[in-house]
């Protein structure tokens, strides 16, 4: 895998800074997509290693499917497994028509070049900057079948070493994500694209949900664009979400601030099968921490 990655980018490299995306699509492809009415993410491929970047990656694809899909996903971490059987089984646990499904297997490359910066003086050599290059692939399979009925390709520059902790400006690697989401959601499954409404439900995993310094590292890893007082706020909670943008659970009378839980203590609950709760037009019952306060919302 690695080493197809890392083809890819070589390719990638010699192209030009803005690529913007590529697709192709099969007759299957286009065939099925007027029925498609969930997409299932795979467990995403990096080219890179790191404490939690693959988790990250994860989690970021997750969070562009859920917005773009209107909450018409499965995301990776409500997988059993990877396996044809494991998704199939997860469908139907969820109450989801597999017939009606697609899997969006994702794979992110990394490469460097070297870009000329501007120059206003045209006597002067320019300098060039050394950039990383995202190049975000997405395969589209039906459930049930190995054979791919398409692809998207998304390529984005950005600076080496580029922080992930300013909420607001999204790092290169979530724009290419977003990108390749896009056309593939657009192209693949139109019945259920939505336009996007800014989201970020965050989530602490339940294996991390009894441990308070699990669950600092865990939002540290996940998500870097929190603030420390945001991360606190969730880790000291009892609840497993905190809602910065409330994006389409907007509809349950959410607002940014709220800390969220599941009455009856569900620990599988998470923040994609909150959002296919809404897409569907129901009002799930969930626990919101507001100012103190702790109310019940839905019914």
């Amino acid at each position: 895998m690695r080493g197809a990655l890392a083809l890819v980018c070589a390719v990638a490299a010699v192209s030009a800074l803005a690529c913007g995306t590529t697709v192709e699509v099969q007759p299957a492809g286009r065939a099925f997509a007027p029925t498609i009415a969930t997409i299932v993410e795979m467990p995403p491929a990096i080219d890179w290693t790191g404490a939690g970047a693959q988790q990250r990656v994860q989690r970021l694809a997750a969070d562009s499917l859920i917005e773009v899909t209107g909450g018409r996903a499965v995301i990776a971490d409500e997988l059993p497994g990877t396996s044809e059987a494991d998704v199939q089984a997860a469908l139907r646990a969820l109450g989801e028509d597999a017939a009606n499904a697609l899997t969006f297997s994702i794979s992110v490359g990394l490469g460097r070049r070297l870009v000329a910066g501007a120059n206003p003086i045209a006597s002067f050599q320019r300098a060039k900057r050394l950039m990383t290059e995202y190049v975000v692939r997405v395969e589209v399979r039906h459930v049930g079948a190995p054979d791919v009925i398409g692809t998207v390709e998304a390529i984005e520059t950005g600076p080496v070493n580029e922080s992930e902790s300013a909420r607001g400006e999204k790092p290169s690697v979530a724009v290419a994500i977003d990108a390749a989401i896009d056309d593939a959601v657009s192209t693949f499954a139109p019945r259920i694209y939505t336009p996007r409404r800014p989201t970020l439900v965050v989530e602490v995993p339940p294996a991390a949900s009894d441990n308070l310094m699990r669950k600092l590292e865990i939002l540290q890893q996940l998500y870097p664009e929190l603030t420390l007082a945001e991360k606190q706020t969730l880790a000291e909670s009892r609840e497993r979400f905190l809602v910065l943008e409330p994006g389409h659970l907007a509809k349950l009378g959410l607002v940014a601030g709220d800390l969220l839980g599941v009455p009856g203590g569900e620990t599988r609950a998470t923040r994609a099968a909150l959002a296919r709760a809404v897409a569907r037009g129901g009002k799930p019952l969930v626990a919101v921490v507001r100012g103190g306060q702790r109310y019940i919302l839905g019914m």
